[in-house]
């Protein structure tokens, strides 16, 4: 796409807004007698083709970078026609509320009101073109999002295809050493005098717990922990997930073990370990949860990969890019 490609890299990287160049228009597609305009897309991609400006390192990798990006957003368009004519079939409806709320956040995309009025114009656009167009756009990523939701209700993720599964990604099931804590908490982030008074407060509260107070009950009347209210259960951790002081103390005791008084830059701790389990291989069980809806929604997009393929085949598609 010649015409393009010297109206990109000699205004855009001379530093000339698209908005400033005469931009001759030119058909880039066509679905059956449908034209996609390289107006239209230059309005969808000015603010990317912007930033691409700002962060390329030479005139070449800006120009490769705003071919692929031209490239991507043609395919889209393409796509966005296909759909739209299946969404008109459908009966979908969009609501004008809706409307507004995509042409904001569009606006949003330009640095200024000005800026956003200056790319409309140059593309030969009004506010009610734009509107409309909008409107088809949601139409078509409504009919999108309803189809794929059709195809993964369909989808039967059979006892083999998760045993496969997980047999060909065990390295991403391997599980990390972890321990199981709960905490009670209490902050201090201002001077020595107040860390004084929590730190003494929390060694009372240590020795109830060591002359049997339960651990839960406690943590529910004096935490001010997040998760107090759940008995101060953390839940599994793995190194790296906590602070270095509180780290140590969960990694050192046992199963059902009680920290001493714990300092962290919040405030003080007093920590138990639940339950401790060392590194090793997660089993099917542990992570069929988990396999199960990437396998389902894996199936459905290759199922709404082929439906739209189908869709451009019943069509004339031609790509003058």
């Amino acid at each position: 796409m010649r015409t393009l490609k010297i109206f990109v890299v000699v205004m855009m990287v001379a530093g000339v807004p698209v908005s400033q160049a005469e931009l001759v228009d030119q058909v880039l597609a066509t679905v059956d007698t449908e034209a996609i305009l390289q107006s239209e897309l230059m309005l969808e991609i000015a603010p990317r083709l912007a930033e691409l400006q700002s962060t390329a390192a030479d005139a070449a990798s800006f120009q490769k970078a705003a071919d692929a990006l031209m490239g991507e957003a043609l395919e889209q368009a393409i796509d966005a026609k296909l759909l739209l004519r299946e969404a008109l079939r459908a009966g979908i409806e969009i609501e004008e509320k809706r409307i507004d709320e995509q042409l904001a956040e569009f606006k949003k995309l330009y640095d200024s009101p000005e800026q956003f009025t200056k790319e409309l114009e140059a593309a030969g656009e009004t506010l009610g073109d734009l509107r409309v167009r909008i409107r088809k756009q949601t139409m078509a990523r409504a009919m999108a999002v309803r189809k794929q939701s059709e195809f993964e209700k369909q989808v039967v993720v059979s006892e083999s295809d998760l045993a496969q599964y997980f047999e060909d990604h065990k390295d991403e099931f391997a599980r990390p050493e972890r321990v199981r804590v709960s905490q009670i908490f209490l902050p201090a982030t201002g001077g020595a005098d107040e860390r004084a008074v929590a730190k003494a407060r929390m060694e009372e509260i240590l020795s109830e717990l060591k002359q049997g107070g339960d651990f839960a009950a406690v943590a529910k009347a004096y935490s001010k922990g997040p998760e107090a209210q759940q008995g101060g259960a953390i839940g599994w951790v793995a190194r790296g997930d906590l602070v270095q002081s509180l780290e140590e103390a969960a990694f050192t005791l046992p199963a059902a073990g009680l920290s001493n008084v714990l300092e962290s830059p919040g405030g003080y701790h007093i920590l138990r370990v639940d339950e401790r389990q060392d590194a090793g291989q997660a089993t099917l069980e542990d992570v069929r949860k988990d396999i199960e809806p990437r396998l389902r929604a894996e199936a459905a997009a290759q199922q709404y990969k082929n439906w739209i393929q189908e869709l451009r085949n019943k069509s004339r598609v031609r790509v003058f890019y």
